[in-house]
């Protein structure tokens, strides 16, 4: 994550440990994503056993754990901060 917007130089950082509630959606994330392999290999007919879609699931959380920590920093500040369409066209 970058620290300052290219643009307007904003500071990204607010407090040290503001984005440890995003540990919280980063395990919702996390359930929503083993879930998804899970329907994917009933929808496709797999028959596995409950150690392949234990590896499955674990395969595929490591692979997508960049993108789940990213995206659960960012619905984490959208408690907090709202978009002004205002601001965002005047920085442009």
């Amino acid at each position: 994550m970058k620290k300052h917007c290219p643009k307007c130089d904003l500071k990204y950082s607010i407090e040290p440990s503001f984005y440890t509630g995003s540990m919280y959606v980063s395990y919702a994330v996390g359930i929503a994503v083993a879930v998804a392999v899970y329907v994917l290999t009933l929808l496709f007919g797999l028959q596995t056993s409950i150690g392949t879609l234990f590896t499955l699931i674990v395969v595929a959380l490591v692979l997508t754990m960049p993108w789940i920590a990213a995206v659960s920093k960012i619905i984490w500040a959208n408690f907090f901060f709202k978009f002004d369409k205002k601001i965002a066209q005047n920085v442009n």
